[in-house]
């Protein structure tokens, strides 16, 4: 794709024939986005996320940049003024590069892992394997809501090597995912670095009828996990998690009465399975919007 900055920060596409002759090293590849910026420069996107910025001058070095959802970028023009782009313009050229792009991650690897604690699954017990074709793999699991997002949360996660991922999807299975999709079982994750939830969360945590001074005694308690009723709303959850007696970062997990129930009362699981279960439901969410992104989600049916 081809694209050029407009004076006004708008972007407008060009057909291909009109590549500008000599300005690249070698020509982009099919899954690329290439934006013609002024003073001779332009931007290059190739295999999912890699951003390289060229001056256009000879004897000058490209530099590899990085584009970040709804965030603007100033590229510096030496001599001139730099050119901004728009957080807009920056989600439009991720958007774009995205869906040329094909997903990340290790078919095989996460199959592989997969298949160690879903085995009773009929794709696994197949003699011939068919699970190691990732074409087979994702026909096959396109009716399976449950193992589609564990396929695609463990894949992501294990190309960003975070294998506790592992341990909460297996949490998750065993509460039954089914049960954070039924009408009226809602549940509400916050990840926080500092002991207070930001501004746009403690307003949906009071809105939720847990107020600030309820938090802060929360976290004033040397205990993890910690537990608070709400007859009005439910239940919240303050988890710690880090490394020994350091605190890395702080989980709010909400609980509508009827999951709750369903989880403690009737399924009997402890508050770390419920943390552990509610995080990987989540991660299969998150997952499920990632997978979205890419080139041919046509295994993606919800």
């Amino acid at each position: 794709m081809l694209l050029e900055l407009m004076s006004n920060g708008t972007l407008a596409e060009l057909p291909p024939e009109n590549m500008p002759v000599g300005m690249l090293p070698s020509p982009p590849g099919d899954s690329s986005v290439m934006l013609l910026l002024p003073h001779n420069k332009y931007l290059l996107g190739q295999r999912g996320s890699e951003w390289v910025y060229y001056d256009g001058k000879p004897g000058t070095s490209p530099q590899n940049v990085f584009l970040y959802d709804s965030q603007s970028i100033s590229l510096i023009n030496e001599g001139s003024e730099p050119t901004i782009l728009s957080a807009g313009t920056v989600n439009t050229l991720r958007k774009e590069l995205f869906a040329m792009s094909e997903p990340p991650g290790n078919h095989t690897g996460a199959v592989l892992m997969l298949r160690t604690f879903m085995r009773n699954y009929p794709i696994f017990m197949s003699e011939s394997a068919e699970y190691l074709d990732e074409k087979i793999f994702l026909r096959s699991i396109s009716q399976n809501t449950t193992l589609r997002k564990a396929y695609w949360a463990l894949r992501f996660a294990m190309n960003r090597s975070e294998l506790e991922t592992l341990t909460r999807l297996k949490a998750w299975l065993k509460a039954g995912p089914e049960i954070f999709t039924r009408a009226g079982n809602d549940m509400r994750l916050w990840f926080s670095l500092l002991e207070m939830p930001d501004a746009e969360t403690l307003a949906e945590l009071e809105a939720l009828s847990f107020s600030q001074l309820e938090l802060k005694r929360m976290v004033a308690q040397n205990a993890s996990p910690i537990v608070v009723y709400n007859q009005v709303s439910g239940w919240l959850v303050l988890g710690r998690f880090g490394r020994r007696r350091d605190t890395i970062f702080f989980l709010w997990a909400y609980f509508s009465h009827e999951l709750w129930n369903e989880l403690r009362e009737r399924r009997k699981l402890s508050v770390n399975d419920i943390i552990l279960a509610s995080w990987g439901e989540y991660e299969t969410r998150q997952a499920m919007i990632e997978r979205a992104k890419y080139k041919g989600d046509e295994d993606i049916t919800e």
